[in-house]
C-alpha cells in the first residue's frame, strides 16, 4: 500500500484518476444491481402477462368457435346448406386446434376442468346432438327439432360464452395485482437507489476537497507569484520541494524567471536602437503609402472607365444596355445613385439606387424639370438641394445632395437621353463635369448602334413573320449553296427539330437529311443542283415524302438577283397531297365505276335484248330474268353505298336512335349467309349478354352486313367466318373472323380510304368499289365506336368493332316480327292513290297492290292527284317526294295536312332520297327508301289502313330489305 501511495504522490494525473475510477466503480456497481433487480422484475411480470393474454385469447377464440358451431348447426338445421355442413366441421377443426394450444399453456385446476367440459361438449354435440337434430332437419321434423334445442344444448353453449366473459375480467383483476406488486418493487429499488446516490455524492465531494487541496491551492499560489513577477516584483516560490508536476511547473518557473531578468537589460539597450531606426523608416513608408494610394486610385478609375465601355460594346438588348450603363457611370463618377431614360416615344429607363416610386416621380416632372435646361444648353447642370431624410440616413445634421443632369446628344446634337447622378454631401468638380461629357459621348455612341440595331432586327422579324404566315415551305439558299433562311412551314414540312437546325447546312447536310425522307432521292437532288446551277429549264419538281407520313410537295425555285448578279435561290415548297391524293381518287374512281357499273350494265341490257327480240324457253326466261335481277341488286348496292358515303360526308345522313341488340342482327344475317355461300360455315360466339346498343339499327345492321359480306367475299375457298361478342369495360366489341386471303401489312393504313382495293390480282377478281369499308368507319364513328383490324397475309383477317354500351342493359329482347305476322285482311278493299313519277315503277306497284285487293289510281303530277284524292277520298296514299316537272311531295302533304277532310288519311312516303329529319319533325317513324320489294310497300299499305291510331298521322314504314 505503501508504494501505492508513493507512485500516486508523483503524480496528479494519476491520484486523480484513481479517484474518479474508485467514483465510477461504486457508481457503475449500484446501477448494475439496480438494473439487475429491475430487470428480474420486469421479466417476472411480462412472462405472466405473456400467459395470460395467450390463455384470454384462446378462451376467447373457444368460444368463439363453439359458438359458430352452434350457429351453423342451426344454419343446416334451417337450409340443409353443404356448406354451412362444410364450414361445422371446419369450425370443429378450429376448435380442437384452440383447445391443444390451451392445454399447452400452465392451467390452473379449473382451467383443466373446463378443457374437459369444453371437449365432452363437443364429443357430445358431434357424436349425438348433431346427427339427432339434423336427422330431424332432414325428415321435415321442425317441432321435434325445437323440442330437441331446448333440453339444454343451447345452455351449456351460453355457459361457455358466459364463463370466457368471466375469465376475461378474473384475467384483467389478475393483470391489475400484477402490476401493483411490479410498482411495489419498483418503486422500492428505486429508494433504495437514491440512497446509495447520496452516498456516492457525499464521496464525491470529499474527492473534490481532496482534490482541491492538493491541485487548486498550490496553483493559486504559482498565479500570485506570476502576478508579483508581473508588476516587477520578485516572487518566491513555496512549492520547489514537491516531486509532482506543481513541484516540476514551481522550479521551473523559477528557472524562467532568473533567465529573464537576466536577459532583459540585453534587450532593453537594443530596443532604445531599434526605436530610431522604425522613426526613420515610418517617414519612408508613409510617403509611400501616399504614392501608392494615387496609383491605385488612377487604377481603379480606368478599370471603372474599361467596365463601362466594354458594357456599351457587350450587348444589344435595350434594358440591359440601359442598366449596365446607369451602374457603371455612378461607379466611374463615385456617385450614391443614378437613372437614364431615353427620350423617346416609350421613355425607357433604368435606374440604380433608386426607388420605384423615385423613378416614376422623375418620369412624371420630366417636362417641367431640369430636362428643359439641358435640351436648351445642351450641356452639363448641376443641382444643389437639401438631402432628404431618407437620404441622411443615420445623420441628424442636414446635408446638401448635388445632382448632376447630363445630357447624351447625338451627331445632330439632338438630346437622346438624360443622365442624372447623385452625390450626398460631395460637391462635382470642373475636371470630373469634363469627364462626364467624355463618358456621354461614348454612351451616344453606343445608343446609336443600338438604335440601328433595333431597327434592322425589326425588320428581319416582321420579314420572318411574314415568310412564316405562308403555307408553303421558304427556303434561301446562297450562291455558295448554304441555306440563309427558311420558314415555320418548311421546318415542319421536312422534319427539322427546329428552324436553327434548317438555317445554315450546305447542300451535303440537306441532301442527307432529305435521304431518309424522300423516295426518288436521286432525283431530288439532280433536281436541286440543276437549279441552283441555272441549267434546269424545269422549274418544278414533284416530291413524294415518305417520312413521318406519305406526303407530296410541289418543289419550285425562283433565283435572286441584285445588281445583275445573281446571289441565291429561293426554294418552295408546297404541299399539294390533298390535290394528289383527289386526282389518284379520281382516277380509282372512275375505273372502278367503269367496271362496277358497266359490267353489270351489260348483263341486264344483254338478256333483256334476248328476253325482247327472241322467242326463249320458259326456263332460259326465268334464268335470264334472275340474272336481270341479280344485276340490278348489284347496280342498287353499289348506288346506295356512293349515296350513303355522300350523304354522310355532306353531313345530311340521318340516324334513328333506339336500342338495337347486336345479337339479333348478326343471327338475321348468319340466316341470310348460310343460304347464299354454301362454302362457309357461320358461327355466334356470345361472350357476354350485354349486346345492345343505342343506335341506328338498319345502320349498324350496314356495319355488320359489311363485315361479314367481305369476310366471305376475301375467303373463296369457304372456311368459318366468325362473330364474337364481347365485353370490354363500357363497350362492346364485335370481332369479325375470317380465315380467308388476309390483308398485307403495308394495306393495312389504306384499308378505310374511299375507293382503296388491294392492289393484287387473286382481290382484284373478287370486285368491288372499295367504299364498304370507308361507310363501315363513318357509322361507327356517328355511334361514338371505333374500328381496328389485324391481319396476317394468306392466315385471314379479324375486323373489331367497339361500340359503347348504353348505362342501363333492358331486361330482355324479343324476336321482331317477321313480315307475315302483321294484321291484315284479303278482303278487306281499299281504295289507294299512288303519286309517283317513274310510270314504270308506278305500274309495279299497280299491279303489286291490285294484288293485295286494292284500287289503285296513279297520278304522276300533284295537282291531278290532289282533285282526285279530294274525290275519291282514298284509305291511303303512296306518295314521291319528287314528281314530273321539279313539284315536290312535301307541298302535298302541307295541302291534305291543312284540309280537314284529307287530313286523317294515312301517308306512306316512298322515295330514294333520305330526308328522316323533315320526315321526324311531322311525326315520321321511318322511311321506305327506293328500290325495294314491292310486297313490302303492300305490307306497310295494310298496316296503316288496318292499324286503328293511324288517323291523321304520316306513317313511314321501316324499310324491309330482301
Amino acid at each position: 500500500m505503501s508504494e501505492l501511495r508513493q507512485v500516486l504522490k508523483k503524480s496528479i494525473t494519476r491520484r486523480f484518476t484513481f479517484m474518479m475510477l474508485m467514483f465510477l466503480s461504486l457508481l457503475i456497481a449500484g446501477a448494475a444491481i439496480v438494473l439487475y433487480t429491475n430487470y428480474t422484475a420486469f421479466s417476472q411480470y411480462q412472462t405472466t402477462l405473456k400467459a395470460s393474454k395467450e390463455k384470454q385469447v384462446l378462451v376467447e377464440q373457444i368460444a368463439d368457435h363453439t359458438n359458430q358451431i352452434f350457429f351453423r348447426a342451426r344454419g343446416y338445421y334451417a337450409f340443409l346448406s353443404p356448406y354451412e355442413y362444410n364450414e361445422l366441421f371446419v369450425e370443429k377443426e378450429k376448435l380442437k386446434q384452440a383447445i391443444s394450444s390451451f392445454k399447452r399453456l400452465p392451467l390452473t385446476s379449473e382451467e383443466q376442468v373446463v378443457v374437459a367440459s369444453i371437449e365432452s361438449f363437443i364429443s357430445n354435440f358431434f357424436a349425438n346432438v348433431f346427427p339427432t337434430a339434423s336427422g330431424y332437419a332432414k325428415a321435415g321434423q321442425y317441432e321435434s327439432l325445437r323440442n330437441f334445442s331446448s333440453s339444454g344444448v343451447n345452455q351449456e353453449v351460453n355457459n361457455l360464452i358466459t364463463y370466457a366473459s368471466t375469465y376475461k375480467k378474473k384475467n384483467e383483476q389478475l393483470l391489475l395485482q400484477e402490476n401493483r406488486t411490479l410498482f411495489e418493487d419498483v418503486t422500492r429499488q428505486s429508494l433504495w437507489f437514491i440512497l446509495y446516490i447520496l452516498v456516492v455524492l457525499i464521496l464525491s465531494l470529499w474527492v473534490t476537497k481532496r482534490t482541491t487541496r492538493d491541485i487548486g491551492a498550490p496553483l493559486e499560489r504559482l498565479s500570485v507569484e506570476a502576478n508579483r513577477f508581473s508588476h516587477g516584483e520578485l516572487p518566491h516560490f513555496q512549492d520547489l520541494h514537491r516531486v509532482d508536476e506543481i513541484g516540476n511547473l514551481a522550479r521551473s518557473l523559477d528557472f524562467l524567471i532568473r533567465q529573464i531578468q537576466i536577459k532583459e537589460e540585453t534587450l532593453m539597450a537594443q530596443n532604445e536602437e531599434l526605436q530610431a531606426q522604425q522613426d526613420e523608416l515610418m517617414m519612408q513608408q508613409e510617403e509611400l503609402q501616399e504614392a501608392l494610394a494615387k496609383m491605385e486610385d488612377n487604377e481603379r478609375y480606368l478599370q471603372k472607365r474599361n467596365r463601362l465601355i466594354q458594357s456599351l460594346a457587350n450587348t444589344l438588348d435595350k434594358q440591359e444596355l440601359l442598366q449596365s450603363i446607369v451602374r457603371n457611370i455612378v461607379e466611374v463618377m463615385d456617385a450614391d445613385k443614378g437613372i437614364i431614360v431615353l427620350l423617346n416615344a416609350d421613355k425607357d429607363i433604368s435606374s440604380f439606387g433608386v426607388s420605384p416610386l423615385g423613378v416614376n416621380q422623375f418620369l412624371n416632372g420630366l417636362k417641367d424639370g431640369p430636362l428643359v435646361r439641358i435640351r436648351e444648353t445642351r450641356q452639363p447642370y448641376v443641382l444643389t438641394r437639401e438631402s432628404t431624410e431618407a437620404e441622411r440616413g443615420y445623420q441628424e445634421a442636414a446635408s446638401q445632395t448635388y445632382e448632376l443632369y447630363l445630357p447624351v446628344l447625338q451627331a445632330d446634337q439632338a438630346v437622346v437621353a438624360c443622365i442624372v447622378l447623385s452625390r450626398i454631401g460631395r460637391t462635382l468638380s470642373e475636371l470630373e463635369k469634363q469627364m462626364a461629357i467624355g463618358l456621354a459621348k461614348q454612351i451616344s455612341l453606343s445608343l446609336d448602334k443600338l438604335a440601328m440595331h433595333e431597327e434592322t432586327e425589326k425588320q428581319r422579324q416582321m420579314t420572318q413573320d411574314m415568310l412564316d404566315t405562308i403555307q408553303e415551305g421558304v427556303q434561301l439558299i446562297g450562291i455558295n449553296g448554304v441555306t440563309l433562311q427558311v420558314n415555320r412551314t418548311f421546318q415542319e414540312l421536312l422534319s427539322f427539330p427546329d428552324r436553327a437546325s434548317a438555317q445554315g447546312i450546305g447542300l451535303a447536310d440537306y441532301f442527307k437529311h432529305m435521304e431518309g425522307l424522300t423516295k426518288d432521292h436521286e432525283q431530288l437532288v439532280s433536281c436541286v443542283n440543276a437549279t441552283l446551277s441555272g441549267h434546269s429549264e424545269n422549274k418544278t419538281h414533284l416530291i413524294e415524302l415518305t417520312y413521318p407520313q406519305v406526303r407530296y410537295i410541289q418543289l419550285y425555285a425562283e433565283p435572286l438577283y441584285r445588281d445583275q448578279e445573281k446571289w441565291g435561290t429561293l426554294l418552295v415548297y408546297r404541299d399539294i397531297t390533298k390535290e394528289y391524293e383527289i386526282d389518284q381518287m379520281k382516277s380509282e374512281f372512275v375505273s372502278t365505276v367503269s367496271h362496277e357499273l358497266r359490267t353489270p350494265l351489260a348483263s341486264v341490257l344483254g338478256f333483256a335484248e334476248l328476253l325482247l327480240n327472241k322467242e326463249l324457253k320458259p326456263e332460259r326466261q326465268h334464268r335470264y330474268t334472275t340474272a336481270i335481277y341479280q344485276e340490278a341488286r348489284r347496280l342498287t348496292a353499289l348506288i346506295n353505298d356512293f349515296l350513303d358515303l355522300q350523304r354522310m360526308e355532306s353531313g345530311r345522313q340521318t340516324y334513328e336512335r333506339e336500342l338495337v341488340p347486336l345479337e339479333q342482327v348478326v343471327r338475321e344475317i348468319f340466316g341470310l349467309y348460310r343460304v347464299q355461300s354454301p362454302l362457309h360455315s357461320f358461327e355466334l360466339d356470345l361472350q357476354t349478354e350485354k349486346t345492345v346498343i343505342e343506335g341506328d339499327r338498319d345502320k349498324l345492321r350496314q356495319v355488320i352486313m359489311n363485315l361479314v359480306s367481305n369476310a366471305v367475299k376475301y375467303s373463296p375457298a369457304g372456311g368459318c367466318v366468325r362473330v364474337v361478342c364481347r365485353n370490354e369495360g363500357n363497350q362492346l366489341l364485335v370481332e369479325v373472323h375470317d380465315e380467308g386471303l388476309g390483308i398485307p401489312p403495308e394495306a393495312i393504313p389504306h384499308l378505310f380510304t374511299k375507293f382503296y382495293r388491294v392492289d393484287n390480282s387473286d382481290r382484284r377478281e373478287i370486285g368491288g368499289t372499295g367504299l364498304g369499308l370507308a361507310i363501315v368507319q363513318e357509322i361507327v364513328h356517328i355511334h361514338n365506336g371505333e374500328i381496328s383490324v389485324a391481319s396476317e397475309s394468306g392466315h385471314g383477317s379479324t375486323f373489331t368493332v367497339a361500340l359503347p354500351l348504353p348505362e342501363q342493359q333492358p331486361a330482355a329482347f324479343n324476336e321482331p316480327d317477321s313480315p307475315e305476322a302483321y294484321p291484315h285482311s284479303l278482303h278487306s278493299n281499299g281504295n289507294v292513290v299512288i303519286i309517283e313519277d317513274d310510270v314504270n315503277l308506278s305500274e309495279l306497284l299497280r299491279d303489286e297492290l291490285i294484288g293485295s285487293g286494292f284500287t289503285v289510281y296513279a297520278f304522276s303530277h300533284a295537282a291531278q292527284a290532289l282533285t282526285a284524292i279530294e274525290e275519291i277520298t282514298p284509305d291511303a296514299v303512296v306518295l314521291d317526294l319528287v314528281l314530273q316537272d321539279g313539284e315536290d311531295g312535301w307541298k302535298v302533304i302541307e295541302t291534305m295536312r291543312e284540309n280537314p277532310k284529307l287530313r286523317s288519311i294515312p301517308i306512306v312516303i316512298s322515295s330514294a332520297f333520305e330526308e328522316k329529319k323533315k320526315a321526324f319533325d311531322l311525326g315520321a317513324k321511318g322511311y321506305l327508301i327506293k328500290p325495294y320489294h314491292p310486297d313490302t310497300l303492300s305490307k306497310a299499305i295494310l298496316l296503316a289502313v288496318t292499324s286503328n291510331d293511324a288517323d291523321g298521322q304520316i306513317f313511314i314504314p321501316d324499310q324491309i330489305k330482301d
